[in-house]
């Protein structure tokens, strides 16, 4: 989990137990965090320009829009014209420029990638 933060506490000392609540706080208000659509759109054409597409065969996957659809878990849903050409290796790289983007510290986010026309 790297978007996890690591805190070293010692129970038996107490070092270290007066950061656990403010960062309990930190991660709660980023699992509600909504952001606009626009704002995600924008962080996504950003990402797609700096790293090519993937590509299967003679088709390329092309992200229509993306939007936010839920809190608690933050659910990002991809409009894109075929699912099936979403790499792994893609999609970490679009979690991991949301997460620069808009922070989610120690939240675990969901996305979503549907076809288009797909319900």
């Amino acid at each position: 989990m790297p978007y996890a933060s690591v805190l070293y506490i010692s129970a038996k000392f107490g070092q270290g137990v007066e950061k656990i609540m403010p960062q309990v706080g930190q991660v709660y208000q980023g699992r509600l965090e909504r952001i606009p659509t626009t704002a995600v759109n924008s962080v996504i054409q950003q990402a797609v320009a700096a790293h090519n597409l993937p590509r299967m065969g003679s088709k390329q996957l092309k992200i229509l829009y993306a939007t936010q659809a839920e809190v608690n878990p933050p659910t990002f849903i991809f409009f894109v014209n075929d699912a099936r050409l979403i790499h792994f290796s893609y999609r970490r790289y679009l979690e991991n420029k949301l997460r620069q983007s808009f922070g989610f510290v120690g939240t675990p986010f969901r996305l979503v990638f549907k076809t288009r026309g797909e319900p």
